[in-house]
Formats: C-alpha cells, sequence, structure tokens
C-alpha cells in the first residue's frame, strides 16, 4: 500500500510494537503462501490447477498492476473500500481479455470484510497464485506472531504472482533498509515458472517501494537488484517493479546495469497517479511502474485500465489509481535434437 494509504491504519504500528517487545523473536522470514489471509510458507495453491496447453505456446503474455488496496486515510472518504469490489471485476474483465500467462499484482490485500484479492483473482482467471506478505510486518517478530497481527486487524497487504503454467520455487524476499522501523517494510517476491514451450523455467520477480524519499528508494531499489543477481538463472527474467511517487528519482538505470530492459511500447506508457476512481479523471502523466526482461524479445507493450467502465448509474469508474501494463514476448519455436 502506499505510505498514505498505511497511515489510516496507525494503530496497528502501536500494537505492533507491543508484540515484538512482549514477545520477542527472532526474526522472521518473509511470508509467502498461496493467498492472503494464510499462515502457510511458500507454496502454491492445491485448489488451483494450472490450464493445460495442448501445443507449446507461441507467446508468453504478462500483465502488472497495482490494484489500489482499500485501505483509506480519511474515515469520511471511503471510496477505496466501497469500490473494492467493483474496481477488482474491472480489473479482472481486461485481464480477461488480454488472455495473460503470467500476472503480477502490487497492493496485494486481505481484509475480513473484502477477503483475498489474490484468491478472487486466481479463481477467476484460473491462474495458480503465489502472494508474499509486506505488511503487517515488524523485525523481530515470528511468523506465528505475524499471523496473530493479521487476525487481529483484519488485513493485510503484500505482493502476488500469478502464473497459467506450474511455479517450481516460490521465494519471497525482504527489502532493506525499511520504508519505516516502526510501520512499513517492503518485500520482494520471485518466483521459477515453468513454461511449455522453448523459454523453458522463467525466473519472475515483483516488488513495490514507496514511501520515504529518494535516498530511501534508491537503497531499497539496490537491495532488489542484489535479490536478482542472487536468485535468477539462466533462462529468461521478468521483473515488476512498482512505485506511488510521480516526483520521485528514475531508477531504471540500476536495472540495466544487470541487463534488464524496459518493455517501451508502442504509445505512450504512463502509470500514475489518479487523484480520484470515480468520475472523469485526467490522463496519467508519469510512469511509476516498471515491467523490465532479458534474454527475451517483446513484440507489444501497452498500458491498460487507461479508460474506465461505467456504472450502474452512468459513473465512470477506474480499477485503480494506476495504470496496468502488459506485455507479450515470442517464443521462440522448440528445436529437434540432431
Amino acid at each position: 500500500m502506499t505510505g498514505a494509504r498505511l497511515v489510516a491504519f496507525a494503530p496497528w504500528v502501536v500494537l505492533l510494537t507491543v508484540l515484538a517487545v512482549s514477545c520477542g523473536g527472532n526474526g522472521a522470514e518473509p511470508l509467502a503462501s498461496s493467498t492472503p489471509g494464510t499462515a502457510s510458507r511458500a507454496t502454491s495453491s492445491p485448489s488451483v490447477s494450472p490450464t493445460p496447453t495442448p501445443e507449446p505456446p507461441k507467446e508468453l503474455r504478462v500483465a502488472f498492476i497495482n490494484l489500489m488496496s482499500p485501505f483509506t486515510v480519511d474515515a469520511n472518504n471511503p471510496v477505496a473500500a466501497d469500490t473494492f469490489d467493483e474496481r477488482l471485476d474491472v480489473v479482472i474483465r481486461r485481464l480477461r481479455a488480454f488472455n495473460p500467462d503470467i500476472v503480477g499484482v502490487n497492493e496485494a490485500s486481505w481484509t475480513k470484510a473484502k477477503g483475498s484479492s489474490v484468491a478472487r483473482l486466481a479463481k477467476e482467471l484460473k491462474m495458480e497464485p503465489i502472494y508474499a506478505r509486506a505488511n503487517p510486518w515488524i523485525p523481530g517478530t515470528t511468523k506465528e506472531q505475524s499471523d496473530q497481527l493479521v487476525t487481529q486487524q483484519g488485513f493485510e497487504e503484500g505482493e502476488a504472482i500469478l502464473s497459467r503454467y506450474p511455479i517450481l520455487r516460490p521465494d519471497p524476499h525482504r527489502i532493506n533498509p525499511r520504508t519505516s522501523e516502526s510501520g512499513e517494510g517492503r518485500v520482494a517476491l520471485h518466483v521459477v515458472v515453468k513454461t511449455p514451450g522453448a523459454l523453458g523455467e522463467v525466473d519472475v520477480y515483483i516488488t513495490h517501494l514507496t514511501g520515504g524519499g529518494d535516498r530511501l528508494r534508491q537503497a531499497q531499489t539496490a537491495d532488489f537488484v542484489s535479490f536478482i543477481k542472487a536468485t535468477r538463472g539462466a533462462g529468461p527474467t521478468i521483473v515488476m517493479a512498482g512505485s506511488d511517487d510521480p516526483s520521485g528519482a528514475p531508477l531504471y538505470d540500476v536495472y540495466e546495469q544487470i541487463g534488464l530492459r524496459d518493455v517501451g511500447g508502442s504509445g505512450p506508457i504512463v502509470t500514475c497517479c489518479r487523484d480520484a476512481i470515480l468520475g472523469d479523471q485526467p490522463p496519467l502523466k508519469a510512469r511509476t511502474d516498471l515491467l523490465m526482461y532479458d534474454r527475451m524479445k517483446v513484440n507489444l507493450a501497452e498500458v491498460f485500465g487507461d479508460e474506465p467502465d461505467e456504472r450502474a448509474d452512468g459513473t465512470p469508474l477506474y480499477g485503480s489509481d494506476h495504470n496496468g501494463l502488459e506485455a507479450v514476448f515470442p517464443v521462440p519455436p522448440l528445436i529437434d535434437p540432431p
């Protein structure tokens, strides 16, 4: 979630601090599970099976979007929460039209009121999900204490990757330094996806770095890049990196240094950020979300979610305060051995 939206839940920061002092702990590994609201380790959901592919695919289709969590800073303006189910429907319809093989999601959330956005995406898109919790989490707490906080506070948020193909090795990573020591933490999620074509195993990464200013975000980006370098294999790599600060310094050159390339686009690539999600809104002007790759080519890259749907009363409704990104990568033909 953005730093602004996190402020609304400041009371849980106090509870986190109390638990850390009273319970101690040796520090937990980052939590990863099939869906938010669960306590399992980094495993895929046994209830969702990848869609079988009758022949090797000719392309790999990837989508990435910030869902805009239902948390708000203003109790008198609950629009983000009140429209969340409708907004998720908007996103799902657009993703179905694109028919992605891999989806990355920033601000994946679970709340008592709205349930799990990841579980809903997985069900509607028939994809295998992996989720890593970013908040609530503070240093010094165990996995069990973090699970307890989720139950007590009735919410959590983090990063998610969904795949049409089998996920072999999920690997979450806590980003350092934290955005704040008493409040918001950041997490990266890495999965290895086994594609049925010539691309083979594909390393997929996602993170959401927000708040704290340019210097902190630069340090977090460096940590994320180090994580990528230490864990990616010899095959293709896809990296999705989101932010919410249109005025922040661009950090694409840090990713270029490890061989990643931006997908570019056939038109203007702008992703951030709408002041409101209801009613007519001006076009976005900033790029804060990156979709990058290596060891592949890209055939198509464009934004989605830049046009609203219409509610029953005729009011325009956007799926998020961000535009999403989608890209199509051609899969080279399999070469028979001599």
